[in-house]
């Protein structure tokens, strides 16, 4: 495959992840609570922009070392 062809494919695939992404944070949403839909659009509006910004990525965007396991949930 030409590098031309790859790219191509490639943003074929960026837009269809990005679409079914948007999908199913759609789904979620109808899932909210009405005193909390505004709340939680923004979270996955931020989720959503996230994900956009991981796809744009070329080549190696995380850094594993750096990831720290999350504090544990005292309310429990």
């Amino acid at each position: 495959m030409s590098q031309d062809g790859a790219s191509q494919f490639q943003e074929v695939i960026r837009q269809e992840l990005e679409l079914s992404v948007k999908k199913e944070l759609e789904k979620i949403l109808t899932t909210a609570s009405s005193h909390e839909f505004e709340h939680t659009k923004k979270d996955l509006d931020g989720f959503r922009k996230l994900f956009h910004r991981f796809l744009q990525e070329k080549g190696p965007s995380v850094d594993w070392g750096k990831i720290q396991r999350p504090p544990e949930d005292s309310a429990g």
